[in-house]
């Protein structure tokens, strides 16, 4: 199990319909409770996000080096960051 801590980054998915592409993280950062970030509907209630727990993934480890170090296998599942955010994907071979 994973624990994270109030500072750690992370990447988070959201399977609300609407947010982006499903399939895709995005950078966030473990912060404290706000008192002052309330409910659109409410302004007297805190604004509480929640997200399951298979939404929240640690930050891959810092590139250090440009070529990948890895061999990749057709259907492979990978990350891959591309556009602000990482994509879940599968590899196929294109001829």
């Amino acid at each position: 199990m994973v624990v994270f801590f109030e500072g750690d980054e992370v990447k988070v998915c959201s399977k609300e319909e609407g947010f982006l592409l499903l399939g895709s993280y995005y950078e966030a950062k473990i912060l404290p409770p706000y008192k002052n970030i309330v409910e659109e509907e409410d302004q007297t209630s805190p604004l509480v996000e929640i997200v399951s727990t298979d939404e929240v993934r640690p930050m891959p480890p810092p590139a250090t080096i440009t070529r990948a170090t890895q061999v990749f296998h057709y259907l492979d599942r990978v990350d891959a960051f591309d556009n602000d955010g990482w994509w879940v994907g599968i590899l196929f071979l294109l001829l």
